[in-house]
């Protein structure tokens, strides 16, 4: 079991990498994903396995940047695991 985030996403309306999401491998329940800007402010949060962020702050689109993720999640066995990193969203 373990949980995968992409480092990089294209949110352009092609119908190709548009949403930011992780990829829960036998995770039972997911506590958090979290992504954050340069200046550590939350930009989008869910707990909720097949969520994931559409590139918008508060329905703004964002130009290309770096984010920082975390997520947590708890596996079929019950053991915790926690993940993160960097994500770069191109334009």
């Amino acid at each position: 079991p373990d949980i995968f985030v992409p480092n990089a996403f294209t949110p352009n309306n092609d119908g190709l990498n548009d949403v930011l999401k992780p990829i829960c491998v036998g995770i039972k329940e997911l506590q958090f994903f979290r992504i954050f800007n340069r200046w550590g402010q939350e930009v989008y949060a869910t707990s909720q396995i097949g969520q994931g962020w559409d590139g918008k702050i508060k329905s703004v689109t964002q130009g290309t940047g770096t984010f920082v993720y975390m997520v947590q999640g708890t596996d079929y066995t019950g053991r915790k695991i926690f993940r993160k990193g960097n994500i770069t969203l191109i334009r």
